[in-house]
């Protein structure tokens, strides 16, 4: 194999023995759908920069995916008016990687998801990736849509007739440029370079895992002198107040939460989710539900709305509370609410 070649290698597991087995080469990184999360960003978001890019997309991703995702590795890309953001599903992945790759003198040029090798023709097109469907909708040269859902065989009836793309298929796709890459291209330099680059990473990683090991112990220190502080010098009792009702209440809305089953739902509404719909701002509060989105035509929002009211509780309501016409960006906003009978949200 040429040293000099770019190889183009799907991310699993081996990469750690691919590069001990091709010392010196250059690679391009592929991540399949369960290792990089997308996200496109709506283009009337007023988000100045690529870190306000990042703060939104890090809340999008923390509600998704849960606490774990605040640590992800980040990476924005913006088109024009198209932007979004992409996440490296692994706290430390982005660091591994590179120092794996240093310990043999292997320079990974690119490293993207599945999806970015789909063709960039106008159209649907769907990127299957394991269990994973990413949905991709372009329109005068600009992606307008891009759902990541698990796949199924209802799901994929639903795009029948859209081209059906296996991800790994895609492998000896030419590259485009303008794509979300964790790894921007950089002027050539000389191998002596990146070889010094490489180890220097290498260190940087060994260095911030030592450094974060050396907090913790700092912490669990500072928390056990804090504890015998207490103990040697206890503080005067207080008279114990009874809590206020305003405080009971929110005591309670949050107990209410926590016994919430949120995985379920959360699915429930995915499956009810047209695939040409999408969604604005969502609002969970026990069972009440509000969703606000923008849909090419009506039929999208009345098949919605149809789906939620089947899994309504007999005593809840699924009510379509706002349809006008979106003047900027053509087709439908539209506002749906789930309560109960009667009630007022």
């Amino acid at each position: 194999m040429s040293r000099s070649r770019t190889e183009r290698l799907w991310l699993d597991d081996g990469f750690a023995a691919w590069c001990a087995a091709h010392p010196g080469c250059r690679v391009e990184l592929i991540a399949g759908a369960e290792r990089m999360h997308s996200l496109l960003v709506p283009e009337d978001l007023p988000l100045a920069d690529d870190s306000a890019l990042q703060q939104y997309a890090r809340l999008q991703f923390s509600h998704y995916f849960g606490a774990t995702a605040q640590q992800w590795p980040l990476a924005c890309w913006q088109r024009g008016a198209e932007r979004g953001v992409v996440a490296l599903a692994q706290e430390d992945g982005l660091a591994t990687l590179t120092a794996e790759a240093a310990a043999h003198r292997v320079r990974i040029v690119s490293l993207r998801p599945s999806w970015t090798l789909a063709p960039s023709d106008d159209g649907d097109c769907v990127v299957i990736d394991a269990d994973m469907l990413t949905w991709l909708q372009r329109r005068a040269g600009r992606l307008v849509t891009l759902q990541q859902r698990p796949a199924s065989d209802e799901l994929l009836r639903e795009f029948e007739g859209t081209p059906v793309l296996s991800a790994r298929a895609l492998l000896d796709a030419p590259a485009r440029r303008g794509m979300p890459d964790f790894m921007p291209q950089a002027a050539p330099a000389r191998a002596l370079v990146w070889v010094w680059a490489g180890a220097a990473a290498a260190a940087c990683a060994l260095v911030a895992v030592q450094a974060g090991s050396l907090a913790d112990e700092s912490n669990r220190l500072a928390e056990q002198a804090e504890l015998l502080q207490r103990l040697t010098h206890p503080m005067p009792a207080r008279p114990a107040s009874a809590p206020s009702p305003a405080a009971r209440a929110r005591a309670w809305a949050a107990a209410r939460q926590l016994d919430a089953d949120w995985g379920s739902r959360w699915t429930s509404l995915e499956r009810a989710l047209p695939p040409d719909l999408q969604l604005q701002a969502l609002d969970l509060d026990g069972r009440s539900l509000r969703v606000e989105g923008q849909a090419p035509l009506a039929d999208a929002v009345t098949q919605l709305v149809d789906r939620l009211a089947l899994d309504a509780a007999p005593n809840e309501e699924v009510v379509l509370t706002r349809l006008q016409r979106n003047e900027a960006g053509g087709g439908l906003r539209f506002e749906i609410v789930r309560r109960h009978s009667g009630g007022l949200r």
